[in-house]
């Protein structure tokens, strides 16, 4: 029996993606692990691989074609088999242009035809009574806003959840078929355009790339969404940096960094205070059960999480490694899908840069991030006598609908005790 072999979501951000080379072809046998194809993604270019054996019978997304995730893209199975009838007919690599010829205009009593757009418009799927609803919140509240039907839309987010812009499209649609084309006695006057400031001598504009365009996109989401609620601490790191000194000269320790020592004691104060490892999902408090905590990595154009899973079963040995090997694929433009998935804390850290103190914005599905300054050496009073030291600012965003300030000021606490006593890391 053949198998459908569907777009998988290569990472947390990915709604579809672009096959740009097919590594197989149609009669070639597959074994588990062989990769099928190279697919483009809003964040990095990936590879998909295949967990079937077979051949490939049929490609379903030629190269330079989109799919959804979870759309079918090719079919394996046995050599000879015959494929039965589908629905969802191959896609061609460059979609024909629409028809020029525009539709002619209907009665104004009858209902309108839709004007020919240059997208088109998504279908939408009754769902069954007893089916639950999955849509975000935001897409809730414009559905709620314009009086749209849920059930009547089938979303294309991870596992077809309602997304925004689902409910824009089905508001478009519904806007298209209720309402009359105007007459030249009723049309109103013509709105201006938009004003766009005039280009000068020296400027540009640029389009934003797919990776910009998806950053600008969720941060917004982020700011609307999340009510942010921010907590600071100032961490003593002379314990930390007399450490490292030492375990960097040792091979299985090597290119160890402040990084990595903060990495293992968010994990360890994620431990003490699992709460701000949760997130807000769907209207409830969603516990991820695992600690995979995020490096926010700063590549050119723009960012990617690679993503250290069950960080906290890690020895600070371990993290080095990991976290090492995932940041330079990460920055060769060559992560893995498992890199940027499942990620349930970031780690943005800019103290190389000598900064001294900022603000993080939460990654979307995720309930806290903590933003990393650099060490300083200032003046601190101990037994009422200034002495020099070593301190590092560390600020904590959390996600203010499902963590609270005490639990943000706690999660600091063991933050800062792990930093200050660095054997509590060494497990």
């Amino acid at each position: 029996m053949a198998h459908e072999i569907k777009m998988p979501q290569l990472s947390d951000t990915m709604y579809s993606g672009k096959i740009l080379v097919w590594n197989k072809k149609i009669g070639d046998t597959i074994k588990r692990g062989d990769i099928l194809a190279e697919v483009e993604t809003d964040k990095a270019n990936l590879e998909i691989e295949s967990f079937q054996e077979g051949t490939l019978l049929e490609i379903r997304t030629p190269a330079g074609s989109t799919a959804n995730v979870g759309e079918i893209i090719c079919m394996l199975g046995q050599a000879g088999e015959v494929i039965a009838a589908s629905s969802e007919a191959p896609k061609a690599a460059t979609p024909a242009p629409a028809a020029s010829t525009p539709a002619p205009a209907a009665p104004v009593a009858a209902t309108p035809s839709p004007t020919v757009a240059t997208h088109a418009a998504p279908t939408y799927t009754a769902h069954a009574a007893s089916d639950r609803i999955i849509a975000s919140p935001l897409a809730k509240k414009i559905a709620q806003t314009h009086a749209v039907d849920l059930s009547s839309i089938t979303g294309s987010g991870p596992n077809g959840r309602i997304v925004k812009r689902d409910v824009e499209s089905a508001v478009g649609n519904v806007a298209l078929q209720t309402t009359p084309q105007p007459t030249l006695r009723e049309t109103a006057p013509a709105k201006p355009a938009a004003s766009i400031t005039p280009i000068q001598a020296g400027q540009s504009m640029t389009p934003l790339s797919k990776m910009r365009e998806t950053i600008a996109r969720r941060m917004q989401e982020s700011v609307t969404e999340n009510p942010h609620f921010y907590v600071t601490t100032a961490v003593r790191m002379e314990q930390v940096m007399q450490l490292r000194e030492i375990l960097k000269t040792k091979e299985e320790y090597k290119g160890i960094s402040v990084n990595h020592f903060v990495i293992k004691a968010c994990a360890y104060a994620l431990q003490q205070e699992p709460r701000v490892n949760y997130a807000y999902r769907d209207g409830h408090l969603f516990n991820p059960g695992s600690i995979n905590i995020g490096i926010i990595t700063s590549i050119p154009d723009g960012l990617l999480i690679p993503v250290i899973k069950d960080t906290n079963t890690l020895s600070l040995k371990d993290i080095v490694f990991e976290a090492k090997a995932a940041v330079d694929r990460a920055k060769a433009g060559r992560p893995t899908s498992a890199d940027l998935s499942g990620g349930t804390f970031s780690i943005s850290n800019m103290g190389m840069f000598d900064v001294e103190n900022f603000t993080a914005i939460i990654n979307p599905g995720q309930g806290g991030v903590i933003a990393i300054a650099a060490v300083k050496e200032v003046p601190v009073v101990e037994k009422g006598v200034i002495v020099p030291g070593l301190v590092m600012k560390a600020t904590l965003s959390v996600d203010h609908r499902v963590i609270d300030g005490i639990m943000g000021a706690s999660f600091l606490k063991f933050f800062k005790e792990g930093l200050e006593n660095p054997a509590l890391l060494m497990n």
